[in-house]
């Protein structure tokens, strides 16, 4: 299978029914990509949605990050609805629990860690190789800049975003020479549901402030960097972190 046709162009998301994933899979619908997008528990908010988006190229799979036997049913899910695997893989889905640090449980770290970061090498694994043999992939993994600078009220969140930027660096190394090109992105405060309870804080009123730009990012920023990274005009750029921050760091 070629899978440069865009006939042929089947994209997975994790977390595609709200927040910045939901961004991408309108992206990428309207960029003709056929798509495939997970939810871990909201199932009418993700059946609503592709109903919205009133497109056959589009399916909604439920999908729990960090248990291996998970990954391989929501494989042969898509399989049997799209009749072909993924070759185009965006990590979105993410959990964020904000506690100081000294009150995280072994349960919340362990949650955190396997979702974020257990349950993406679980998917990567699980499909690279077919990627491999194929001669072709496309990953992005939807960092933060928390996994640039460490958190203040999510130190396991923080932890597993860095993880996920060290991850994506080892599979371009490890990949890239059979044209399977992996990048991150590591966005800042970005306009969605999932900051809303931060930035009502007073903490979170002064890092909107000290945002250079004097904005969030918005959600089709992201979408539209990310599809970049896919897209067939991408053919040299692997192993990348970019910062989508509104210059709150630059390393």
């Amino acid at each position: 299978m070629k899978c440069g046709t865009m006939n042929n162009k089947l994209l997975l998301v994790t977390g595609g029914n709200q927040g910045i994933g939901k961004t991408i899979v309108i992206e990428a619908l309207n960029s003709g990509y056929k798509v495939a997008f997970t939810y871990n528990s909201n199932e009418k908010e993700a059946l609503e949605f592709v109903k919205e988006l009133d497109n056959k190229d589009v399916d909604t799979f439920q999908f729990t990050l960090g248990k291996r036997e998970n990954v391989n049913k929501l494989f042969g899910d898509i399989q049997k609805r799209f009749n072909q695997l993924p070759y185009y893989l965006v990590n979105n889905a993410a959990i964020l629990i904000q506690k100081d640090f000294e009150t995280i449980s072994d349960e919340e770290w362990d949650l955190v860690l396997n979702t974020n970061l257990t349950g993406v090498f679980q998917l990567v694994q699980e499909l690279i190789s077919k990627m491999r043999k194929n001669n072709f992939g496309r990953i992005v993994n939807i960092s933060s800049i928390g996994g640039q600078i460490g958190g203040n009220l999510a130190v396991h969140y923080a932890t597993s975003k860095a993880g996920l930027i060290s991850f994506t660096k080892s599979m371009a190394k490890i990949y890239s020479r059979y044209n399977v090109l992996t990048n991150c992105i590591t966005p800042g405060l970005v306009n969605t549901k999932m900051i809303e309870k931060e930035l009502s804080t007073p903490a979170g009123k002064e890092k909107l402030k000290s945002i250079p730009v004097g904005k969030l990012t918005e959600p089709n920023e992201i979408a539209k960097l990310t599809l970049f990274l896919l897209s067939e005009d991408n053919k040299t750029i692997t192993g990348q972190t970019i910062n989508a921050n509104g210059g709150m760091y630059f390393g």
